[in-house]
């Protein structure tokens, strides 16, 4: 603006930039408009466009910063945000940033923090949706857990929906409804695997309209309806148990419960520290018993009788990641994340032929397989090529372009497959590779100590060596470096008894590829020191995942 003045014949004039002066707003801890003398910060708007900064009133630090492109002056939970923000605690450390797309939904990976400044928690948004309802949770020492979290928003997983003369089970309203027209009930579950002993799973059930006497609740660790585990909830009781190979194992039948509401929705939990597990009826704990094996990777609802319920919420919890992606010795990479199940393997076939169990691989939408050669990590996708179900096997066969065949392959197959009672023998796989023990190959022993399997199954041979979750398909070897079986099983509860399929069938299975492929016979290890001999087999040693 200019002002013009008149002095005896002369114009003088001068100029005056007017600068905007910020406007700030006052807002109490929930973000809703506050008096100036009770407010919690303060926002004001900055020279750029649609820039905003919120200052606290304590100690006038920043509480958040980034772009605002509708500002509600009532009630901040009404703004609408627009590419990267950030909030922050008082003592200046970040508390959480997110990415916001122009519709202002959050798009990209938010990140939260403790007020140490370490993260808590990373997910991962789609145009406000988290990805595939998992996302990633951090202990501020650095421990991370898995967690998938269904809210019923939509049938992004699949659950199987439609109506027919038994049952009719729906989405809506943000609930899984399952109403049943028979007395045997009906159920629903997905497909959610774990990697560890350690994990937690919970429902939230609305049982106002459930009939007495009939049933409802958590089924996990699922396979089929011979192999399961279950925890489920009645108006008054609770039941608790699993059932292996068709046979009801009961741990709890019937048992009063008060914690138990018709009123409001019922939160039911499940939580194995991988040696006990806890159930707990809307934060009371009401059990416990020994950790039961989880036989599948399926969790769902079931209800009983001619009754209806609504499901609210479902989550799932694995815990024992040791580091998560903000450590340097993380030991999961971010493409494991979505890895549902892994095994071991073992390569027998220069042009990428790798042998494991079946049930490694049998609910694979994708197998990749991982291995180190000469210290350098390689990992490519493979295909099952052949498969025996009756005796646990699969062969996979490497089918990526950039894998190079191995020049040979230099170790043999034990000639006549004989094994001895009290022989040495020993294992190298990865047990627990993505919940903790790191996926670096481990070298396990011990001694035969049957020539049958399970209940005297003419096709396994029980051995000594101590075997996890994860070992599954795990070449066994004699003490000349020869492959006698591959792991398969083992007996829960019980210190070191562990199944391995003998070699004769694996050399039936070989025989039947759609190619020629010769069993190793090299004698190259036979001589060699113990120490020698595993770094020499450990080249074709695999880590197989599950995606």
């Amino acid at each position: 603006m200019k002002t013009y003045l008149y002095l005896g014949g002369l114009f003088l004039f001068f100029s005056f930039f007017t600068f905007g002066q910020s406007t700030k707003t006052y807002f109490d801890r929930t973000g809703k408009s506050a008096s100036e003398t009770s407010a919690y910060y303060y926002r004001e708007k900055l020279d750029g466009e649609n820039q905003y900064k919120c200052t606290y009133i304590s100690n006038n630090a920043v509480y958040f910063e980034g772009n605002i492109i509708s500002a509600s002056n009532s009630d901040e939970n009404l703004n609408k945000y627009q590419g990267p923000c950030s909030w922050y605690y008082r003592n200046g450390k970040k508390k959480f940033s997110k990415n916001f797309n122009t519709e202002g939904k959050e798009d990209g990976t938010s990140t939260y923090f403790y007020e140490s400044g370490k993260i808590w928690k990373e997910i991962e948004l789609k145009n406000g949706k988290i990805v595939d309802n998992r996302y990633k949770e951090y202990s501020e020492d650095g421990q991370m857990a898995r967690i998938f979290e269904e809210n019923f928003n939509d049938n992004s997983n699949d659950w199987d929906l439609y109506k027919s003369d038994k049952n009719f089970v729906s989405m809506k309203n943000g609930k899984l409804e399952l109403l049943s027209f028979v007395k045997e009930g009906t159920s629903r579950y997905i497909n959610i695997s774990t990697e560890s002993d350690e994990f937690a799973v919970e429902a939230v059930i609305d049982i106002k309209v459930l009939k007495d006497g009939d049933k409802t609740g958590l089924l996990y660790g699922f396979k089929d309806w011979q192999n399961y585990n279950f925890f489920y909830i009645t108006n008054s009781s609770f039941y608790i148990g699993f059932v292996y190979e068709g046979i009801i194992s009961m741990k709890s039948e019937g048992m009063y419960s008060n914690a138990i509401t018709k009123e409001t929705p019922n939160t039911i939990k499940v939580i194995s520290n991988g040696e006990k597990n806890v159930y707990s009826i809307n934060g009371e704990i009401q059990y416990s018993t020994d950790r039961s094996r989880n036989f599948g990777n399926n969790l769902g609802i079931m209800v009983s009788g001619k009754s209806s319920v609504s499901v609210d919420k479902i989550i799932f919890k694995e815990f024992n990641f040791n580091k998560g992606s903000n450590s340097n010795n993380s030991t999961t990479s971010n493409s494991d994340l979505d890895v549902k199940a892994s095994g071991s393997g073992i390569v027998f076939g220069a042009n990428g032929y790798i042998l494991t169990n079946y049930h490694v691989v049998e609910n694979a939408n994708k197998v990749l397989v991982e291995f180190t050669i000469n210290g350098e990590k390689k990992s490519y996708s493979a295909t099952v090529a052949q498969k025996d179900i009756d005796n646990d096997l699969a062969i996979l066969k490497i089918n990526d372009e950039s894998f190079k065949p191995y020049s040979g392959i230099n170790y043999s197959f034990k000639e006549n497959g004989q094994i001895d009672i009290g022989a040495s023998v020993f294992t190298i796989g990865y047990p627990f590779a993505l919940s903790g023990m790191g996926k670096d190959a481990k070298f396990t022993d011990g001694k035969v100590s049957s020539k049958t399997g399970y209940n005297g199954a003419i096709n396994a041979f029980q051995t000594s060596i101590p075997v996890q979750p994860g070992n599954s398909g795990g070449a066994v070897f004699n003490e000349k470096g020869e492959l006698v079986g591959v792991i398969n099983s083992k007996v829960v509860g019980a210190d070191n008894v562990s199944y391995a399929i003998k070699l004769n069938y694996i050399k039936n299975l070989v025989e039947v590829l759609p190619e020629t492929v010769n069993s190793p016979s090299s004698q190259s290890v036979i001589n060699l020191s113990l120490e020698e001999k595993i770094k020499a087999l450990m080249n074709y040693v695999v880590l197989i995942k599950i995606k």
